[in-house]
């Protein structure tokens, strides 16, 4: 600061310094006070000169095309995809007539207690997946888990009015636990999950507790690297693709699938890849303002992805609306379940009267929706995202 109003003041002052000279005789002694002068701000004006540009220098390094870094680990976030895989088998043995799923099973498994997997490394793990979820979202999952216990007691076949399971029209192969109302609850917990996930990423994947000047990035654990990169790396594990993906998709789900499935819109699958290697290489790098510029846009990118996948699948529903109906209810729950778990997003662009707003288009029977309904959900959650000029094709 000192230096800075030096240099300033030199600029200014040296034709003053020439005026004087011209003007009035001077004696040796004022020479050399002022040749001293000039050589003690020269040299201040040196040094400011070389201040200031270090102190705007950016660092220089290379962002690998692939998730590739040394002492990469998000291990517990594999683990949890795993123990959601069991999840999901589970409730897909309703589909089975007569066969009844337990809730508290599911509970169990979403909690990670009472030993309640298939696989050893599961029950032995010292992660679950209910720690990823607000309050909430637990709430609604509990209840959702019910719903869907409820819906496996019935042996009817499913229609309007009446819980059970029922067939896809196109292939009869392809079989549907429904509640009376048309809810797949199998559906409302794989979108809700997803949209728990999202407010992993907004809310906790990127947080002071994770990401702020406290968080040790100095000291490297071998196989997990820093503390910060860990918790980068945990961060890209929520995304469930493969570390040279999108070339790669091999095994991708919940986020990596849908990312693909809305690309075409929205363009997310580069945007995010790029973000998470060049945020990674950032923090090894100590470059923390392209880090942060990252997180902005990993945060935008997911809240996007939710609601233009809402879309995606209500662009599917309106091809089989009247040809399909069982098919066409079950993936509007998908729809719904996306809309609804936007609710948990505490930095989310749509407002909470704006999503009660498109809830109520589906209304509280899947099977009287109408197609206007499902353009009025189509329309309202494209203009708040602007999507109108991709909305028919995402």
């Amino acid at each position: 600061m000192v230096f800075s109003r030096l240099c300033k003041w030199m600029v200014n002052a040296t034709p003053i310094f020439a005026v004087q000279n011209q003007n009035k005789p001077s004696t040796m002694k004022k020479n050399l006070f002022t040749i001293a002068g000039l050589a003690l701000l020269a040299t201040g004006f040196a040094s400011c000169k070389k201040d200031n540009s270090e102190g705007t220098k950016t660092p220089t390094y290379t962002i690998p095309a692939t998730y590739n870094f040394s002492n990469v680990d998000f291990s517990d976030q594999t683990t949890r995809f795993s123990m959601s895989a069991e999840i999901e088998a589970l409730m897909k043995t309703g589909t089975t007539s007569g066969t009844v799923v337990s809730a508290q099973k599911l509970k169990d498994m979403l909690a990670n207690v009472n030993s309640p997997f298939t696989a050893a490394a599961n029950n032995a793990a010292t992660v679950n997946l209910k720690s990823w979820f607000p309050a909430q979202a637990e709430t609604d999952m509990e209840a959702y888990m019910d719903s869907l216990e409820v819906a496996s007691n019935s042996t009817q076949a499913a229609a309007n009015g009446v819980a059970g399971v029922g067939a896809s029209a196109a292939d009869a192969t392809k079989k549907y636990l429904l509640s009376a109302n048309g809810i797949n609850y199998a559906q409302f917990y794989s979108k809700t999950l997803m949209g728990v996930i999202t407010y992993q990423i907004v809310n906790n994947a990127f947080s002071d507790a994770t990401m702020g000047s406290g968080v040790d990035n100095n000291t490297v654990v071998a196989g997990k690297g820093t503390a910060m990169e860990h918790n980068w790396d945990l961060a890209f594990g929520l995304w469930m693709v493969p570390v040279d993906f999108p070339t790669n998709k091999t095994g991708v789900k919940y986020w990596g699938s849908y990312s693909s499935q809305v690309d075409s819109g929205i363009h997310c699958n580069n945007a995010l890849m790029t973000a998470y290697l060049t945020g990674r290489a950032a923090i090894s790098n100590k470059d923390m303002a392209t880090r942060d510029a990252q997180i902005t846009i990993i945060c935008e990118t997911y809240e996007k992805m939710q609601a233009a996948s809402a879309i995606h699948e209500l662009n599917a529903v309106k091809l089989i609306l009247a040809s399909d109906l069982t098919k066409a209810v079950s993936t509007i729950s998908e729809s719904m379940a996306f809309v609804a778990s936007m609710r948990y997003n505490p930095k989310k662009k749509i407002s909470d009267a704006q999503i009660t707003r498109v809830l109520g288009y589906y209304g509280t029977n899947l099977y009287n929706i109408s197609t206007a309904d499902i353009n009025n959900i189509i329309n309202t959650l494209s203009s708040i995202y602007g999507f109108d000029s991709v909305k028919n094709i995402i």
